[in-house]
């Protein structure tokens, strides 16, 4: 899968590229780009994204060897016509400049900014709140004035009186 921060990137300017029939597989299903390059443990989006970057030559050359690496497949014998037309279905660099990949990242900045911002807001706001609550709720022995604690002697009792 491709990661979450070039996901907007690749889109589907890919898909002519990536659903590309090779040839049809063991039990007759079509067998795409995607599915072989997944079958040679690569991530086939960034496969794609990096191969669009590349200069033509190499990347006949580079999905020539993915393609040949692929394990008891009739894909090997594959030609570098029919490779280099792959190729030619990937989209062209100025439709994804490097630019626009550090817009994606740049554009994290801004929400990290009033993330912080949102917590730095949030624990003056607690701290005001502990303030509040200390000087409204005093806490006894803490500026508390007690009150004289009875002792025996200070205890007014009445007098029984007696029956007759």
């Amino acid at each position: 899968m491709a990661h979450a921060a070039i996901a907007p990137l690749i889109g589907v300017k890919f898909d002519k590229f990536l659903y590309a029939p090779l040839r049809e597989d063991r039990n007759g299903t079509p067998l795409t780009v995607l599915s072989a390059l997944a079958r040679s443990d690569v991530d086939p989006w960034q496969e794609a994204f990096s191969l669009a970057r590349m200069p033509s030559d190499a990347a006949v050359l580079r999905l020539t060897g993915l393609i040949a690496a692929l394990q008891g497949e009739s894909t090997q014998n594959m030609s570098a016509s029919s490779i280099a037309d792959l190729v030619a279905l990937l989209p062209k660099a100025p439709v994804f400049a490097a630019d626009a990949s550090d817009s994606v990242f740049a554009a994290a900045g801004p929400q990290r900014a009033q993330i912080r911002f949102a917590l730095g807001a949030l624990a003056i706001l607690a701290l005001i709140a502990l303030a509040l609550s200390n000087s409204l709720s005093p806490t006894p022995g803490i500026n508390a004035k007690s009150s004289p604690v009875p002792t025996a002697a200070a205890v007014a009792t009445a007098p029984r009186m007696h029956d007759p």
